[in-house]
């Protein structure tokens, strides 16, 4: 049986993507070197790529939170049965034959505007930013991926893999070229700028922030992670305020395309069919931000525990605890029960959070703590994330709020940030201090398992994850298996599908930490 959210998710947003490329008239998947620069629009091609990007996104974050106890693991209490070959099907064609190919011509493109007077730098500097991210996101999902022989179409169908480790240098590269072009200035505005409206110094942000990540998520494989990191720390250019993250922002729109958040639509259009993980929702209960993640149709809490995969209790869906307001665009908990309806809350005007301020700081505090040794500056780094995170999510469609509807205060905020730093300054050593920011970091994240999956396995905090419904789950999900659409279609000889799931990234091998539980 197919896995009903991953086939809901991918569906829905593969849907968008399709409508926006019917535009450009052409099939990507057949035949990707056939578009030339004189078939296509760039405008439509921007808007397509961004599409694309937010697919693919959506497609994985949820499926990767499972694991990490952020979403539940529905489908097996074993990882090893969660997800099988066909799970990311979707996500790797979307990856390869969408974003890939797309970030691919527009640069083309952009680079056949350039004239004496004008250029493309500004087009090329964001599809590049998009390139980095979708090819280090397939890295630390899958491990070593087709790259560098990729995307040559009917030259190469297939395409050999890269070392992981080689693709993060490559995406390092893509960042640091694209803050050069954007400083280089000159460029012609961007086309249809879903994400940051044309405003060139947040993306440029984004690529600080982004290069951040790279070095901190590399730290215990990568030699130079702390000048890489610092680098970005001392320059300062990076995602600092909440206006600058970076998201995908979905609108309460039900017509063709549809365009409300997918787990909008499986949580409320039609009524809830989607049981939550009980553990995250307990670890939210004493926080500012609960009743903002969460909406409890009875009053009470109810989920289901990790790696519970009982079957579906029609009679239950009334009951169950759903996503809130933040980030889906539900409803906010009010205190006032009943089921779920395509009307409530923000009517699935949601967010997809991909990357922000609070991720920012956060990645700053673990740079600060492990691999420059100052705990003082990675305190005040996680302060910065938790009050960005609580601000974020408290600012959230505050339309969407009933009047008098109960939310925190400042008082509230402000005894919680205590509580974090007082646990911070009782831990005793480093990595009992890492262990309070990831656990911050975990709960900041909600609506973002991409983020959480890399911290747990670099890191293996939080460390009081709840443990699996059976007592022995199997080896960790340190990785997903290879697509079959990508071995059952490609000849090249290292086109095979990996041992087990246990098979580590680049970046986690030589790891000794015990996350079978």
């Amino acid at each position: 049986m197919k896995k009903y959210i991953h086939i809901k998710i991918i569906a829905i947003l593969l849907t968008l993507f399709t409508v926006s490329c019917e535009t450009i008239d052409t099939n990507l998947t057949e035949d990707p070197s056939n578009l030339g620069a004189d078939e296509a629009n760039i405008e439509f091609l921007f808007n397509a790529s961004q599409l694309g990007f937010n697919s693919f996104f959506q497609g994985l974050q949820f499926n990767v939170a499972t694991v990490t106890r952020m979403e539940l693991m529905r489908n097996s209490p074993f990882y090893a049965n969660q997800y099988d070959s066909d799970s990311f099907n979707g996500v790797w064609v979307n990856a390869y034959a969408n974003c890939l190919i797309e970030t691919k011509q527009l640069k083309e493109l952009a680079l056949a505007l350039e004239t004496e007077d004008i250029n493309g730098n500004n087009i090329i500097a964001a599809a590049q930013i998009m390139e980095a991210y979708v090819i280090v996101t397939l890295v630390d999902t899958f491990g070593d991926v087709p790259y560098s022989e990729a995307l040559q179409g009917s030259d190469n169908f297939n395409p050999g893999r890269d070392a992981g480790s080689a693709i993060y240098a490559d995406a390092r590269e893509l960042l640091l070229n694209a803050i050069q072009r954007i400083d280089a200035g000159g460029s012609v505005d961007l086309p249809s700028d879903i994400f940051y409206g044309g405003n060139m110094d947040n993306w440029k942000r984004l690529a600080n922030s982004l290069l951040l990540k790279l070095a901190v998520n590399s730290r215990l494989n990568n030699s130079n992670a702390a000048s890489q990191a610092n680098q970005v720390i001392g320059g300062g250019n990076f995602i600092s305020q909440n206006n600058q993250d970076f998201q995908f922002n979905y609108s309460d729109t039900q017509d063709e395309p549809e365009s409300r958040h997918p787990l909008f639509q499986s949580q409320y259009v039609g009524g809830a069919g989607i049981y939550m993980s009980a553990p995250f929702i307990r670890r939210m209960q004493d926080d500012p931000r609960f009743n903002y993640y969460f909406y409890l149709q009875n009053g009470e809490i109810f989920g289901r525990e990790h790696g519970d995969a009982g079957p579906n209790v029609a009679s239950e869906f009334r009951d169950i605890t759903v996503h809130g307001l933040y980030p889906v665009g539900g409803k906010y908990n009010d205190g006032s029960t009943g089921q779920t309806s395509a009307t409530q809350g923000a009517a699935g005007a949601g967010s997809s959070i991909i990357m922000t301020n609070s991720f920012t700081q956060f990645l700053i505090a673990e740079a600060q703590l492990m691999l420059n040794n100052n705990s003082g500056a990675a305190l005040t780094a996680m302060e910065n994330g938790i009050r960005a995170s609580i601000s974020k999510v408290m600012n959230f469609q505050s339309f969407a709020i009933p009047s008098g509807a109960l939310e925190p205060t400042q008082a509230d905020v402000d005894a919680y940030v205590s509580d974090a730093i007082a646990r911070y300054n009782a831990a005793s050593g480093n990595e009992a201090k890492l262990d309070v920011i990831i656990t911050e970091y975990y709960k900041s994240a909600w609506g973002n398992g991409v983020e959480i999956y890399n911290n747990f396995r670099r890191t293996s905090y939080p460390s009081d994850l709840a443990p699996s419904v059976v007592p022995n789950p199997g080896t960790f999900t340190n990785s997903m298996l290879y697509p079959a659409i990508y071995v059952n279609n490609n000849n090249n000889p290292d086109a095979v599908q990996k041992a087990s799931v246990g098979e580590k990234v680049w970046w986690a091998e030589g790891t000794t930490f015990n996350l079978d539980y």
